[in-house]
């Protein structure tokens, strides 16, 4: 092939663009900070990012489900904690209840101050979390216990509360009012005993099983949160595990892209030099 000055000066202006794109490719990741700026520059590694930002983003939306789950549960335990205390203090007074000495006023006396301990354990059982009941289920807009006919009802669902902790792992985190309503029944035998001026003493096994029952859905509600703290903390580790790898994958290495730069941009200067020796002087350049 016949090599003219035409030749030359087109492989060198090739030559010259493919190196100027190089610089600007290095000067785009330097200023951006990333590997890549479009699909087209490394699919793989768009891919692979892509897919790191999408399970980084459902780890931090399952981190959510799981803090929430955390603050609804201390909630949870916090209130059935005050519902155990009003309970001691119910179990105390039909102790006193089944007392022979007591006289009818001092038993009539006790009833009514069961009545309002009765009424202090509803209120309890209404307890809400950032505006939602905690013991109804997953009906959480209504309170779940009610007064009707002057008789305290659960009024929330039989569901449970579920929530995705993370892929495929969901666990119920609502604690129902209905597991443990019979103790406003029971509180109720007791103040009318009281009120037929008869010992009280005779309710104490229900009353104990009851309180068996809040212990056992305490302890129930203490293991859902270790699990949950657990998860949080794998959650957590996860996440950071997968911005490490994203960072390697879509972040670029400063100190070693300002060397690869300095190294563009002496080849590029050296192109420069070399191709102002090799464009030799045109016929014209003579006769001029």
């Amino acid at each position: 092939m016949r090599i003219t000055n035409k030749v030359l000066s087109r492989n060198f202006l090739g030559n010259l663009k493919v190196n100027l794109e190089e610089m600007q490719k290095y000067q785009n990741q330097l200023s951006s900070g990333h590997e890549v700026q479009r699909p087209s520059d490394d699919p793989f590694r768009v891919a692979r990012t892509m897919e790191l930002k999408s399970s980084i983003a459902a780890n931090e939306r399952y981190k959510k489900n799981i803090e929430e789950g955390i603050g609804w549960l201390d909630t949870v335990d916090a209130a059935l904690s005050q519902i155990s205390e009003v309970m001691q203090i119910v179990r105390e007074k039909t102790i006193a209840g089944g007392n022979g000495a007591y006289s009818e006023t001092e038993r009539y006396a006790i009833a009514k101050h069961l009545e309002q301990l009765n009424e202090q354990i509803m209120q309890i059982g209404n307890t809400s979390y950032d505006g939602r009941y905690i013991f109804g289920g997953d009906k959480t807009t209504e309170p779940p216990f009610i007064k009707d006919n002057n008789k305290i009802k659960y009024n929330g669902s039989d569901n449970g509360l579920i929530k995705e902790m993370s892929f495929g792992v969901t666990m119920d985190i609502g604690i129902k009012g209905k597991d443990f309503e019979n103790i406003f029944s029971i509180i109720d035998n007791i103040v009318n005993r009281l009120n037929n001026n008869e010992s009280s003493a005779d309710e104490l096994k229900n009353l104990d099983s009851a309180f068996d029952n809040l212990l056992r859905i305490r302890a129930e509600v203490g293991a859902k949160q270790k699990r949950l703290e657990d998860m949080l903390q794998k959650n957590e580790q996860e996440t950071f595990n997968m911005t490490q790898l994203l960072a390697k994958t879509y972040d670029i290495d400063v100190a070693q892209k300002v060397m690869e730069y300095k190294v563009m941009e002496s080849i590029y200067q050296a192109s420069l030099q070399t191709g102002a020796k090799i464009l030799q002087p045109s016929l014209l350049d003579f006769l001029r």
